[in-house]
């Protein structure tokens, strides 16, 4: 081979391959809710209602997420959802952390796909 072809064939394969997207970080297996309060105690979480209380409001598992406090930029990064600085505007670019818990419920700041989003979840 020449010269010219081995730089060629060295440099092209770099060149594309500097050109790609940014790897995206995997995606994290979402753990199953226990659905009885044996289960979910012998899974570490608790048994209670979870937002907004009313009268004959099922009880579910509040499970603690392993990954809590990681950083993330997408809720399929965690456990539970990516949560957002409470500092970052709605629609903003930003990092987050994994949640503490699996299910969240109230007015959260998530990131999802490196954009903060406002969720209300009751």
């Amino acid at each position: 081979m020449t010269l010219l072809r081995v730089l060629v064939s060295i440099i092209v394969p770099l060149v594309v391959s500097a050109c790609a997207g940014p790897r995206l970080a995997a995606t994290v297996s979402k753990p199953a809710i226990p659905q009885t309060a044996a289960e979910c105690t012998a899974r570490g979480g608790n048994w209670t209602t979870l937002g907004l209380p009313y009268l004959g409001k099922p009880k579910v598992c509040d499970l603690k997420a392993t990954d809590s406090g990681k950083v993330c930029s997408d809720s399929s990064e965690c456990q539970g959802s990516c949560v957002a600085p409470d500092s970052i505007a709605s629609g903003a670019k930003a990092s987050g952390t994994c949640s503490a818990y699996v299910s969240n419920f109230g007015n959260v700041k998530l990131v999802e796909h490196g954009k903060v989003v406002l969720l209300n979840v009751e």
